[in-house]
Protein backbone atom coordinates (compact mmCIF):
# COMPACT_ATOMS: atom_id res chain seq x y z
CA UNK A 1 0.00 0.00 0.00
CA UNK A 2 1.66 3.61 -1.02
CA UNK A 3 1.12 6.68 1.06
CA UNK A 4 -0.55 9.38 -0.59
CA UNK A 5 1.12 11.85 1.28
CA UNK A 6 4.70 10.25 -0.65
CA UNK A 7 6.00 12.74 -3.45
CA UNK A 8 6.17 11.69 -6.71
CA UNK A 9 9.54 10.81 -8.37
CA UNK A 10 9.53 14.62 -9.82
CA UNK A 11 8.53 15.95 -6.69
CA UNK A 12 11.29 13.68 -5.00
CA UNK A 13 14.02 15.34 -6.83
CA UNK A 14 12.93 18.92 -5.59
CA UNK A 15 12.12 17.90 -2.19
CA UNK A 16 15.67 16.35 -1.72
CA UNK A 17 17.40 19.43 -3.99
CA UNK A 18 15.44 21.06 -1.21
CA UNK A 19 16.94 19.57 1.67
CA UNK A 20 20.23 19.66 0.32
CA UNK A 21 20.45 23.31 -0.07
CA UNK A 22 19.33 23.94 3.29
CA UNK A 23 21.50 21.31 5.25
CA UNK A 24 24.76 23.92 3.26
CA UNK A 25 22.84 27.08 4.39
CA UNK A 26 22.59 25.84 7.78
CA UNK A 27 26.95 25.72 8.24
CA UNK A 28 27.59 27.87 10.70
CA UNK A 29 31.50 28.81 9.39
CA UNK A 30 31.43 32.54 8.84
CA UNK A 31 33.38 32.83 5.81
CA UNK A 32 31.45 30.04 4.44
CA UNK A 33 29.50 30.90 0.98
CA UNK A 34 27.40 27.48 -0.34
CA UNK A 35 27.15 29.07 -3.52
CA UNK A 36 29.32 26.57 -5.49
CA UNK A 37 27.63 23.43 -3.48
CA UNK A 38 24.00 24.86 -4.39
CA UNK A 39 25.07 25.12 -7.80
CA UNK A 40 26.39 21.64 -7.41
CA UNK A 41 22.77 20.38 -6.14
CA UNK A 42 20.86 22.09 -8.82
CA UNK A 43 23.00 20.73 -11.62
CA UNK A 44 21.53 17.09 -10.54
CA UNK A 45 17.83 18.56 -10.69
CA UNK A 46 16.34 19.14 -14.06
CA UNK A 47 15.70 22.68 -15.09
CA UNK A 48 11.90 22.30 -15.13
CA UNK A 49 12.18 21.71 -11.62
CA UNK A 50 14.43 24.22 -10.73
CA UNK A 51 12.06 27.33 -10.62
CA UNK A 52 10.02 25.72 -7.78
CA UNK A 53 13.12 25.01 -5.77
CA UNK A 54 13.88 28.96 -6.66
CA UNK A 55 10.10 29.32 -5.08
CA UNK A 56 10.28 27.14 -2.39
CA UNK A 57 13.92 28.68 -1.07
CA UNK A 58 12.69 32.32 -1.19
CA UNK A 59 9.33 31.66 0.72
CA UNK A 60 12.07 29.52 3.00
CA UNK A 61 13.72 33.00 3.68
CA UNK A 62 10.89 34.71 4.53
CA UNK A 63 9.89 32.50 7.02
CA UNK A 64 14.04 33.36 8.52
CA UNK A 65 12.54 36.88 8.41
CA UNK A 66 9.51 35.82 10.68
CA UNK A 67 11.70 34.11 12.94
CA UNK A 68 14.24 36.87 13.46
CA UNK A 69 11.60 39.70 13.74
CA UNK A 70 9.80 37.27 16.57
CA UNK A 71 13.27 37.31 18.59
CA UNK A 72 13.44 40.67 18.25
CA UNK A 73 10.27 40.82 19.86
CA UNK A 74 11.87 39.06 23.07
CA UNK A 75 14.07 41.22 23.63
CA UNK A 76 12.38 44.53 24.03
CA UNK A 77 12.44 43.83 27.73
CA UNK A 78 15.86 44.20 27.76
CA UNK A 79 16.83 47.74 27.85
CA UNK A 80 14.55 47.15 31.77
CA UNK A 81 17.85 45.26 32.54
CA UNK A 82 20.82 46.51 33.74
CA UNK A 83 24.61 45.21 33.77
CA UNK A 84 23.68 43.70 37.11
CA UNK A 85 21.06 42.04 36.33
CA UNK A 86 21.12 38.36 37.18
CA UNK A 87 23.23 36.09 35.35
CA UNK A 88 20.36 34.08 34.16
CA UNK A 89 18.55 36.87 32.65
CA UNK A 90 21.92 38.25 30.69
CA UNK A 91 22.46 34.37 29.45
CA UNK A 92 18.97 34.27 27.94
CA UNK A 93 19.05 38.00 25.91
CA UNK A 94 22.56 36.60 25.37
CA UNK A 95 20.69 33.28 23.51
CA UNK A 96 18.57 35.45 22.02
CA UNK A 97 21.04 37.57 19.87
CA UNK A 98 22.71 34.30 18.99
CA UNK A 99 19.98 32.94 17.72
CA UNK A 100 18.94 36.04 15.60
CA UNK A 101 22.45 35.71 14.29
CA UNK A 102 21.72 32.13 13.00
CA UNK A 103 18.13 32.51 11.34
CA UNK A 104 19.96 35.54 9.58
CA UNK A 105 22.57 33.77 8.12
CA UNK A 106 20.47 30.66 6.97
CA UNK A 107 18.21 33.90 5.66
CA UNK A 108 21.04 35.11 4.10
CA UNK A 109 21.99 31.61 2.37
CA UNK A 110 18.75 31.13 1.47
CA UNK A 111 18.85 34.07 -0.46
CA UNK A 112 21.90 33.73 -2.23
CA UNK A 113 21.03 30.06 -2.90
CA UNK A 114 17.71 31.72 -4.72
CA UNK A 115 19.54 34.28 -6.64
CA UNK A 116 22.18 31.02 -7.53
CA UNK A 117 18.72 29.07 -8.37
CA UNK A 118 17.59 32.31 -10.88
CA UNK A 119 21.15 32.28 -12.41
CA UNK A 120 21.04 28.54 -13.53
CA UNK A 121 17.45 28.39 -14.15
CA UNK A 122 18.13 31.29 -16.64
CA UNK A 123 21.17 29.92 -17.88
CA UNK A 124 19.48 26.52 -18.40
CA UNK A 125 17.05 28.15 -20.74
CA UNK A 126 19.80 30.30 -22.31
CA UNK A 127 21.18 27.09 -23.33
CA UNK A 128 17.53 25.65 -24.79
CA UNK A 129 17.52 28.79 -26.70
CA UNK A 130 20.49 28.30 -27.92
CA UNK A 131 20.09 24.80 -28.87
CA UNK A 132 17.25 25.37 -30.40
CA UNK A 133 19.08 28.33 -32.74
CA UNK A 134 21.58 25.98 -33.11
CA UNK A 135 19.39 23.66 -34.83
CA UNK A 136 17.36 26.11 -36.77
CA UNK A 137 20.63 27.05 -38.62
CA UNK A 138 21.45 23.81 -40.07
Amino acid sequence: MTSTLRPSPDEWDVVSAIRQIKVLARRLEPEYDCSSAVGEVLTRVEPSERKSIVQELYHLALRQRVKVATLVDLTTGLEELDSYAERGELEEAAMLFDDMALQARLGSQLLKAVVLSRVSLAGASMGTQSSSIEGSER
